[in-house]
């Protein structure tokens, strides 16, 4: 592999302090490859870490902090993380070596285990990810080669703590595939990650189906039609006893 695509972990965080908060997030997260920490504070009074490894900023929102990432990161190969992974040892040697084996591959995602129940992750056979299967990722299993989505960001209008606060992992993915990029799952486990609570569900209320619309337009500007009555349908069972399925279907295509 050559030298300039050695991994780098780009993490997005926020509120951190001081240099011992990052010398702890890391010895948490077990990160023992190069990195980059995007620190998320409310107002420049709180800017007390700024160096080449960590970049501190007031402006809010995961997308954001992710672009920002991707913007000042040194390394070809970069991989997305939060703050409640914890790495498996070789997780850097998964990684390389992953790329090592597919010349050709623009973004690889891995397994990553939730230690929630509720909330898995899930575990999809090594192969091609095309636009169905890019929601069925996070954004923390993302990996790719930086001189590969140069042109690609993230919708910082989709993501935490912004107006559609989730699918912004998938948005990006078929960004990638629209400009014909290769998209890879590698069945390998590189990290758990505790996914204790949810920042953005809350249950199949009016307002998620509204959002999900949006997110389904966003991602499939072609046949998100398809893709909404086919959501509905599936997810029938789970949200039958919160909102009827004629209102699901209606909050969905609100976005016409």
């Amino acid at each position: 592999m050559k030298r300039e695509e050695k991994l780098q972990i780009l993490i997005s965080t926020m509120n951190l302090k001081n240099d011992e908060e990052v010398k702890n997030l890391l010895n948490k997260m077990k990160v023992q490859s190069d990195y980059l920490v995007i620190n998320q504070v409310k107002n420049k009074q709180e800017i007390c870490i700024q160096n080449e490894r960590v970049i501190s900023a007031t402006q809010y929102g995961l997308s954001l902090s992710r672009n920002l990432a991707m913007e000042n990161a040194t390394s070809n190969l970069i991989l997305l993380a939060d703050d409640d992974l914890v790495y498996v040892d070789e997780y850097q040697e998964i990684i390389e070596e992953a790329y090592r084996k597919n010349p050709k591959a623009d973004v690889i995602c891995f397994w990553v285990k939730s230690r929630n129940p509720k909330r898995k992750v899930k575990k999809l056979p090594s192969g091609k990810i095309g636009y169905i299967k890019t929601m069925r990722i996070c954004s923390f299993q993302i990996s790719m080669r930086r001189d590969s989505v140069k042109e690609i960001k993230f919708d910082e209008k989709f993501g935490a703590g912004s107006v559609y606060n989730r699918g912004e992992e998938s948005i990006f993915l078929c960004d990638c595939l629209r400009q014909g990029l290769k998209i890879k799952f590698v069945n390998q486990k590189i990290a758990e990650v505790e996914q204790k609570e949810s920042t953005w569900y809350n249950g199949y209320s009016e307002e998620y189906f509204e959002k999900q619309g949006e997110i389904f337009k966003r991602m499939y500007p072609k046949f998100y039609k398809i893709i909404m009555l086919q959501f509905a349908i599936r997810k029938y069972p789970q949200y039958r006893k919160e909102v009827t399925f004629k209102k699901a279907l209606e909050k969905l295509f609100l976005v016409d």
